[in-house]
């Protein structure tokens, strides 16, 4: 007999026994649910995994008291990983193909975390950074989110009194945006604790620009960092500023589910969606953000639930696989057809299953298993014995084998990723179409503030041989007003604006001057790689447009060229009654 299957068996029916009678004699109501994800933080980017910058007494408490997922996966940048987490499946399987421009969308066919655990009878909100579609029905409170207070870009360029949105409704956040998100999620937390609930927390920090208030950088102000050569020691010391600021705030979360009496009851989940954004202490692992070695895709990922006891779980595991892990823990089923699996059996057990991730960004690929990496430039590396990658080895048949592994792969997914899919306009009547500027295409004389989309603008539309178009789909036919945001000098006043689509044009002239400063250098800790933001000023269309329903190509004209540019940030579209 095989004593050790048995043994194995025994203990894994006793946690299951264990954590059935908890669950059930606590409490008939299934857990609350709250995820954190931090964007850009490296898994060396907290005090517990040795890094000698930085106090982060509540995240380094989790490694003990939470369930520490050792070997947790996820892709190289922000938008694949989200769409991993939301759909349980690798991105390019739900159209997901860039992180900006409209490539961060998430298929319509698909369903999300949200629309699962909004059908499953909880109430969901997701708060902060959600990078995987803007336009209805693409936007969060579309794709089963009850509450949405962030923003739908891949970043914001400021983060003290942000300009995001509730529920589609333009406002400004409250002093830091970390703060003010935590806030509220502790708000919705309180205000649903009578009932189940699902709360994401997408955080922006510590993702550039790099600000920060002076009282979380002024520690690091003064302290010495030993970087190496490709390190900038001051975007670092912001970095860290950043993710002490975090673990500040995960305090606030986790007092805040104690004073609602939700802590014993509640998943607090906590991870980060890709490695570092910069070349600072990343625990020893090679790559940074944008990599698929480890350093990219290599996370932090804690579980804290009250039937859990801590400790360190080795299994392999990913973002593809959190999505039926919270259908399975909270009772609602899995969908079939994902390609995550439901990492419970190694939550109630200590058994160690065989595995294989796959990891792709920027036409890279690398694959892992539970022993060996095969990198994007085919080294291979026995990765449990070599976490550094530093001494490639040779094992032909092993080779041959995550080789062939890769090709199909590569051969299943990237095959069926969708490009150039029109902008949507639906449900206009409630909720305003926005089409920014980071999502247009334009003529060449016309430039962006910035080579990075998110939260940019265009400049240089001087030319009225210019344009600036999105192809559309529209849901609804019926009549619809326009506002333009622009700046323009007094020399532009009197320059007639038109927007055209295939069933006729309405134009408008500039009757403002308005002209704004870049905002954000004065807040940023170091010099910013994107796009300042400026304030812009509405230009509102007195005539309708009609739309009908189906393919369309939005474009804007000026209509009289001028020595001046004028400057656009966005156009809102609203569907009316009548004409």
């Amino acid at each position: 007999m095989n004593w050790k299957f048995c043994c194995s068996c025994c203990i894994s029916l006793i946690f299951l026994m264990c954590f059935s009678c908890t669950t059930n004699t606590e409490t008939d109501q299934r857990p609350n649910i709250i995820l954190i994800i931090a964007d850009d933080q490296g898994y060396g980017d907290l005090s517990a995994r040795g890094n000698p910058y930085l106090h982060t007494p509540t995240l380094d408490e989790l490694v003990e008291s939470a369930l520490s997922f050792e070997n947790f996966y996820v892709s190289p940048v922000c938008s694949p990983t989200r769409a991993e987490l939301l759909t349980g499946k690798y991105y390019p399987r739900s159209g997901v193909y860039s992180t900006s421009a409209g490539g961060e969308r998430i298929n319509l066919d698909q369903q999300l975390l949200g629309d699962y655990f909004r059908e499953g009878g909880y109430r969901t909100g997701f708060f902060g950074k959600w990078h995987s579609g803007q336009q209805y029905p693409y936007h969060p409170n579309a794709r089963g989110f009850d509450e949405f207070y962030g923003f739908c870009s891949g970043h914001l360029g400021h983060y003290f009194d942000a300009r995001i949105e509730h529920n589609g409704k333009a406002i400004r956040s409250k002093g830091y945006l970390t703060d003010d998100l935590t806030s509220k999620t502790i708000e919705f937390a309180s205000q649903n604790a009578k009932e189940p609930f699902l709360a994401v927390l997408s955080l922006n920090t510590p993702h550039s620009p790099m600000q920060v208030p002076e009282e979380w950088y002024k520690k690091f102000d003064t302290i010495s960092i030993k970087g190496n050569e490709r390190e900038n020691v001051n975007h670092s010391k912001a970095a860290y500023a950043m993710v002490e600021n975090i673990d500040h705030n995960l305090k606030r979360i986790q007092q805040g589910l104690k004073d609602n009496a939700l802590d014993n009851n509640t998943v607090l989940i906590y991870m980060s969606d890709n490695g570092p954004n910069g070349h600072r202490f990343n625990a020893g692992l090679k790559g940074t953000k944008g990599s698929t070695d480890e350093g990219g895709v290599k996370t932090n990922f804690f579980l804290k639930y009250s039937p859990f006891k801590g400790r360190k779980i080795e299994q392999l595991a990913s973002s593809i696989d959190l999505l039926p892990t919270l259908l399975e823990l909270c009772k609602i089923s899995i969908p079939k057809g994902i390609d995550g699996v439901s990492l419970m059996p190694s939550i109630l057990s200590n058994e160690i299953k065989d595995k294989t991730l796959f990891h792709f960004w920027n036409n890279q690929l690398s694959v892992r298993t539970n022993e060996y990496k095969l990198d994007a430039q085919n080294a291979l590396f026995e990765i449990g014995k070599d976490p550094f990658q530093k001494f490639p080895i040779q094992n032909d048949s092993v080779f041959a084998q995550l080789q062939s592994q890769k090709e199909k792969w590569l051969a299943e997914h990237l095959s069926s990723t969708p490009k150039n899919r029109p902008f949507s306009i639906a449900n206009a009547a409630v909720f305003p179409v926005v089409l920014p500027s980071r999502d247009a295409s334009f003529s060449p004389e016309i430039k962006r503030s910035n080579r990075w989309p998110n939260d940019s603008y265009l400049e240089q539309w001087k030319s009225a041989s210019d344009s600036i178009f999105w192809p559309v789909e529209n849901f609804e036919t019926g009549w619809y007003s326009f506002t333009l945001y622009y700046t323009a000098p007094k020399t532009e006043v009197g320059v007639p604006l038109k927007i055209k689509s295939k069933n006729g044009s309405v134009q408008q002239a500039i009757k403002k001057p308005f002209v704004s400063e870049p905002i954000g250098a004065k807040e940023d800790r170091v010099r910013r790689i994107e796009s300042y933001i400026k304030d812009f000023y509405p230009l509102r269309f007195k005539d309708s447009l009609f739309l009908e329903k189906g393919l369309d190509t939005i474009v804007l004209h000026r209509i009289k060229s001028g020595e001046h540019s004028i400057e656009f940030q966005q156009l809102e579209l609203s569907r009316r009654s009548n004409r």
